[in-house]
């Protein structure tokens, strides 16, 4: 057994995302640091790699993990289309990877052994937010926004194909280029009668908002979780956010507060880093799940655990996390029993949740 129990991390370190892959490499590394006992005697080191939100980068990067033979698992990634291709690599070599926030529905429906997701998937997000407007707030007629990316195609899909079963309508459907910043023209050319419109993206949901409410359009505003994001969207939203019908936006993980231990995590990672402004929740969890699971391999194999020792454990585990109600366990398909999708409004500058519903059945 080498001297020291290695795990890595995958995420955005620069580029569009650089903040939200800051925040969940600073909750795992905070998650490695509250460890009271290293593990089997053994110090737990940690390292962490920046794959800019780029596919390409990412497969660079899990080639690197998997060739040293002591790192036991990864965390990782944050970008959907970045976990999709690195999960290949480490599945090749039997490197647990677990992901906190990677959300597109075709991440897991692969089965990779070593494939682990602890959100909630895009099906089971759309479809709930799709029920919420539909069956709760009387939401008959949608236009559909998405970014060209695959995270905004999942969303936009998820999104759509549940709200049609349910009786709804796609009145208009666009696509917008990620990153962009002007949506004067998109709204412009709106020409349906429509009662809400719904964003699959992230980084340009607030400036849809603000083209919305200065054309005069006073629909509601709702999006996937790429959204859920105090930095990317409630800043540049600002006074927008509680105009006309308002905003409704989806999250993977419950209000601070609603999860016992969630408000001690926040508190602690509020002292070192700042607030917290999306899932370092459930990147914290994560990583204690992936050392819980090296823990128990090591014991099962008599304290020289090998990668595949790891996915056994994993497979395995039960782990009473911060970020659900219920312990974490996985299903066939590698995807967490316990996750939740939490739908929040803005009030006064913030987000306030309203509703949580659990992992439907039949869906994912």
């Amino acid at each position: 057994m080498s001297e020291a129990i290695r795990i890595a991390i995958g995420a955005p370190l620069s580029g569009n995302a650089a903040a939200l892959g800051a925040e969940m490499k600073q909750a795992i590394e905070l998650a490695v640091e509250e460890q009271i006992a290293d593990i089997a005697g053994l110090p737990i080191l940690l390292e962490a790699a920046d794959d800019q939100g780029k596919v390409e980068s990412g497969r660079q990067i899990a080639d690197e993990f998997c060739s040293q033979p002591d790192l036991l698992g990864v965390v990782g990634h944050y970008n959907s289309n970045v976990t999709i291709a690195a999960a290949e690599t480490y599945a090749a070599h039997d490197l647990a990877m677990i992901t906190p926030i990677a959300s597109d529905t075709a991440l897991t429906e692969r089965a990779l052994p070593n494939v682990f997701r602890f959100t909630n998937r895009d099906d089971q997000t759309g479809a709930a937010i799709a029920r919420h407007l539909y069956d709760v707030m009387g939401k008959r007629r949608a236009v559909l926004v998405e970014t060209e990316t695959m995270y905004g195609h999942s969303m936009g899909s998820a999104f759509s194909r549940a709200f049609l079963s349910l009786g709804g309508r796609i009145a208009e459907r666009r696509t917008v280029r990620e990153g962009s910043r002007d949506f004067e023209p998109v709204v412009a050319s709106l020409r349906a009668d429509f009662d809400l419109l719904f964003y699959g993206g992230s980084f340009e949901g607030a400036f849809i908002l603000r083209a919305m409410r200065r054309a005069g359009l006073d629909q509601l505003f709702a999006s996937g979780d790429g959204c859920w994001d105090a930095v990317n969207f409630l800043e540049p939203a600002g006074e927008t956010a509680t105009l006309g019908e308002g905003v409704l936006v989806l999250s993977a993980t419950p209000a601070l507060g609603k999860v016992a231990g969630s408000s001690d995590f926040a508190a602690r990672y509020a002292a070192l880093f700042g607030p917290i402004g999306n899932y370092a929740v459930n990147s914290y969890d994560s990583a204690r799940v992936l050392i819980a699971a090296i823990k128990d391999a090591i014991t099962e194999s008599n304290g020289n655990p090998s990668r595949r020792d790891v996915l056994i454990a994993m497979r395995k585990l039960r782990f009473q996390g911060i970020a659900y109600s219920d312990p974490v366990q996985w299903d066939e398909k590698g995807d967490n029993l316990a996750a939740v999708t939490a739908l929040y409004v803005v009030e006064n500058g913030r987000f306030r949740q309203i509703a949580e519903i659990p992992k439907m059945q039949g869906i994912g």
